[in-house]
């Protein structure tokens, strides 16, 4: 039995045609390609996910990704038939979602926190409150207002610690919900907010007293649906007012998140052996960050505490989440890159569980866009705690910045060979140029390729190249403690790409699909 009976006129208010205009000028904007034919098969599909399947496809919770890869191949203009097979490709494999012990109240929500046997009912009680109180104030009233997350519930109960589970689970609830967020589905609200009830909790170090205390008073008064999202809107109505600049970032107050990764680098007391990290394991289930956030977190949270975040500033919060995605693909990309010489393939070390620190970071200026400022600036500091957390629980590779700029391509092509034109051709450039821009290569050969997390990687690289591609040298000059990060400049992004598209295979050019890598940095 499936766990919804949701009525036609209730899914076309969980899954309208996602407006165009971007929530932020730091999320991504649709591609060509979108058309009518498209939307409706990416609707039509969203909704039989939602009713259909469980979130999480197996006992081990492993994560239902069917609607990421569809709203992100459809953010890069795949047609009707790509979404349709990606759909079907998810489906097989599939697990039925069932009707839960009892439905899901405000009185009984704290009881069943942690039960996927719930995912449904929740699932429900989300439906409801999002369609009653809008996405801006169930955020702030679920996930991060003190009575979600420092106050007990009720008496003999620990608090419910929902931030916490919005970033458990490989950061999933959190990813799900950005999804709801750029694309504006209160039905992906839902599913995200579910996800995170049923979530279990990872270690208290990962949201500390430090970061929970911006949880204030401002949050509890939820009973005006008007003022809460007139408050929770204001960091989105000036975002839009920034543009990614070429030129050096404007400086804020506290370290730069590169800073910060740079003192982690160089000390060993976070060292992999100094922690005594165990053998990486062949899934998302593995036991290293919950490790290194019980010894190692507190140190973490007091290097965060040193950056600041003022959720009222606008410009500071639109800098602060930049900080956040150079350093997740500096992380992921030079980092995968000095790994090639200790990868069993020899290949770029595609790190499985640092790639989500890419495409989880894409969500954030989308998601800020719903929240207040208090809870704007516990989701940035949260967020990047947990990223260097996993770093460090991932054998922290060294990231020879310098060189990975010097060595690898700014130009990647196809391997298959274009058809040379004529020496003649009117109107032909440069004949001799494979790949004029290489982003129409990587795109399309990303858009009809089988690997689910490849088309969110790839549209987040290209979304940061498109906002800082022509970042030059010394674009990230506060980082005085990195190594290198004087070189990084915006073609980081197109090079870490051509990476990890070697890595996964150019199917669409006749290569054989490859996997991620899981085995980690633990290396002397």
């Amino acid at each position: 039995m499936t766990s919804q009976n949701t009525d036609k006129a209730t899914l076309q208010k969980l899954f309208p045609t996602p407006p165009p205009p971007p929530p932020s000028a730091q999320s991504p904007a649709r591609f060509p390609g979108v058309t009518p034919e498209s939307t409706a098969t990416l609707l039509r599909t969203l909704e039989e996910n939602h009713v259909k399947w469980h979130v999480f496809f197996n006992s081990k919770g492993f994560h239902n990704h069917n609607s990421h890869q569809l709203l992100a191949v459809y953010q890069l203009g795949a047609n009707g038939a790509v979404i349709e097979a990606a759909y079907g490709n998810h489906a097989s494999y599939m697990r039925e979602a069932v009707e839960s012990p009892e439905p899901i109240t405000k009185q009984n929500f704290c009881k069943h926190l942690g039960d996927e046997n719930f995912y449904a009912a929740y699932l429900k009680f989300f439906q409801k409150e999002l369609i009653k109180n809008g996405p801006a104030v169930v955020l702030e009233e679920y996930i991060f207002s003190p009575q979600a997350n420092i106050e007990p519930p009720e008496a003999g109960k620990e608090p419910m610690q929902m931030v916490n589970r919005f970033h458990s689970g490989l950061l999933h609830p959190m990813i799900h919900t950005g999804y709801g967020a750029e694309f504006g589905l209160p039905g992906m609200f839902a599913e995200g907010l579910a996800q995170t009830a049923v979530h279990g909790l990872t270690a208290a170090a990962l949201t500390p007293p430090s970061i929970l205390k911006y949880a204030q008073a401002a949050a509890t008064d939820l009973g005006s649906a008007t003022v809460s999202r007139l408050t929770s809107l204001i960091p989105s109505l000036f975002l839009n007012q920034f543009q990614a600049a070429a030129g050096p970032q404007k400086p804020t107050k506290g370290v730069h998140a590169l800073t910060l990764l740079g003192r982690v680098l160089n000390d060993d007391y976070y060292s992999w052996k100094t922690i005594a990290l165990p053998p990486p394991k062949d899934s998302e289930d593995d036991s290293s960050l919950e490790r290194v956030l019980h010894l190692r977190g507190e140190a973490l949270a007091k290097l965060v505490d040193e950056w600041t975040v003022d959720g009222t500033n606008a410009h500071e919060v639109h800098n602060k989440i930049e900080e956040i995605f150079w350093m997740n693909a500096t992380i992921f990309g030079v980092g995968g890159w000095w790994g090639r010489h200790k990868s069993k393939t020899g290949k770029f070390n595609g790190d499985f569980l640092l790639l989500h620190l890419v495409t989880s970071s894409l969500f954030l200026p989308s998601l800020v866009a719903y929240l207040s400022p208090q809870a704007t600036t516990i989701l940035l500091r949260t967020h990047l705690l947990n990223s260097l957390a996993m770093y460090v629980a991932r054998g922290r590779p060294q990231l020879p910045i310098a060189d990975f700029m010097s060595s690898v391509t700014t130009t990647p092509a196809a391997p298959s060979i274009a058809p040379t034109p004529a020496a003649c051709a009117p109107g032909t450039l440069a004949p001799d140029d494979r790949a004029p821009n290489p982003w129409l290569a990587l795109l399309q050969s990303t858009v009809a390729h089988k690997d689910d997390h490849l088309c969110k990687l790839q549209r987040t690289l290209a979304h940061y190249a498109a906002l800082y591609g022509a970042a030059r040298p010394g674009h990230v000059a506060a980082a005085t403690e990195l190594a290198g990060a004087d070189a990084l400049d915006g073609t980081l992004f197109v090079r870490v790409a051509e990476l990890a598209m070697d890595r996964i295979g150019w199917m669409r050019e006749g290569e054989e699909m490859r996997e991620w890598d899981f085995d980690a940095f633990y290396h002397d």
